[in-house]
């Protein structure tokens, strides 16, 4: 599969898949989605790699969720529901390595559901979390509400939508850790090697 929506590499035994979509906050559309589906089961099943890092292009953002102005009521021709999340997040659970948020700005709605379903999420300093579905009318179609509920509790982040600090996701057991901005990178490593 060639890539358009994200970047594939591998640094050090770990592959980096990074949503390239900078300009939409790196909001996913189905593309997105069928792209980060693929490389994390190409990361998974190579055994030259020990751990498979979840980014985000750019300061601002790593994940904002779904792209609103892709769908025009499709979702890339799926249909109304339309984007695969619950296939989306099968794969981040199951594959056979550690998948690693890498969270340097903004993890809202399904972008902030990412890092709750990911092993590991080391975010910056500058990162905030949170939740808009309940503002818009929107609920998660994949594991989020349940797995949010599980690490923080049912109320906090789903039904007040407020925004977190890196340091307050923290203290709540939203992120594993929390660096600072400049060393984001270094921390994702850390966390993927044994002591």
């Amino acid at each position: 599969m060639q890539y358009e929506d994200i970047l594939y590499e591998v640094r050090n035994g770990a592959a980096w898949i990074t949503i390239n979509r900078a300009e939409k906050m790196n909001a996913f559309r189905g593309r997105t989605c069928d792209e980060l589906i693929h490389a994390i089961n190409r990361a998974g099943y190579d055994r030259e790699i020990g751990a498979i890092v979840l980014a985000g292009a750019g300061e601002k953002a790593f994940c904002t969720g779904g792209d609103q102005s892709a769908h025009e009521g499709q979702y890339d021709g799926r249909g109304t529901i339309g984007l695969p999340m619950e296939e989306l997040h099968n794969a981040i659970r199951d594959v056979p390595k550690p998948v690693i948020a890498r969270v340097q700005g903004y993890a809202i709605g399904g972008g902030n559901v990412l890092c709750t379903i990911c092993d590991f999420t080391i975010a910056s300093e500058k990162a905030v979390f949170g939740q808009v579905g309940p503002k818009v009318g929107s609920v998660d179609p994949g594991y989020g509400t349940a797995y949010l509920a599980r690490v923080v509790g049912e109320n906090e982040i789903w039904y007040l939508c407020r925004r977190y600090p890196a340091a307050e996701a923290l203290a709540m057991g939203l992120v594993n850790g929390v660096v600072p901005h400049e060393q984001l990178a270094r921390g994702a490593e850390v966390v993927r090697r044994d002591p």
